[in-house]
């Protein structure tokens, strides 16, 4: 049996263990994916209302050729109220000016959760590999007596934890992608092209799986280390 056929062989057993690591995995990815696409959101309204030199009003203006004045209106009477209502002395393009900002920190804050969010989820992969391979220590004993070397029992080892976060991001990317889909589509269709790019489902799935495969490397490792007379004589 190769490297390979073992790693795949092993994650079919401790199914429960393993499956709840897919589980919070995907959970992570899912989170992932739902407040990225709201920065991405967020983002592409800032650029839609022309905030390239930090001016929604402006933006707003020159793309606009009707129904202007009464827009203006409306802003000036909402900074009106703030203001009164607040006790400031705001005006249009300053109100505005803080809004962009506010809007900007939004999305920064949003990605820093997300990326918390599936750093949580993929850190199970190292306790669910350590029980996983701590109860196989005979069994990779008896493959080194088999002529199966380090090498080989640490890329296997790390190969399954790879196979997990490669799991869970995948299911993790079908549910987020088809929750936003419909979200998309219920408030505007062509929407959905903006909230996911395509460059989030490949680079959501390879960096959960490069995370993962980091993150199986120590008790890999510790794993390929073990005595084989120790562990054949160790009594469970």
């Amino acid at each position: 049996m190769g490297i390979y056929a073992l790693s795949w062989k092993n994650l079919r057993r401790n199914r429960l263990r393993n499956l709840s690591t897919v589980l919070r995995i995907s959970l992570g990815v899912i989170i992932l994916l739902i407040l990225v696409s709201s920065g991405l959101g967020i983002s592409s309204f800032i650029e839609k209302s022309g905030t390239s030199n930090g001016n929604i009003l402006a933006g707003q203006k020159s793309n606009q050729t009707s129904g202007t004045d009464n827009q203006t209106n409306i802003v000036s009477s909402a900074v009106n109220y703030l203001n009164s209502f607040l006790g400031s002395t705001f005006t249009e393009n300053q109100l505005i000016n803080r809004l962009e900002s506010f809007l900007v920190n939004v999305v920064y804050i949003l990605d820093g959760i997300a990326s918390i969010a599936l750093l949580i989820g993929v850190l199970g992969i190292m306790n669910t590999m350590g029980f996983n391979l701590s109860e196989r220590k005979r069994e990779i004993s008896l493959l080194k007596c088999m002529g199966f070397t380090k090498r080989q029992i640490l890329i296997s080892c790390t190969l399954e934890a790879g196979l997990l976060g490669l799991i869970g991001s995948i299911i993790g990317v079908i549910i987020g992608t088809l929750g936003i889909w419909i979200i998309s589509t219920f408030f505007q269709p062509g929407l959905f092209t903006i909230l996911l790019p395509f460059w989030l489902f490949i680079g959501t799935i390879t960096v959960t799986t490069m995370l993962s495969l980091v993150l199986g490397l120590y008790p890999a490792w510790f794993t390929s280390q073990i005595n084989v007379e120790e562990a054949l004589l160790c009594e469970y």
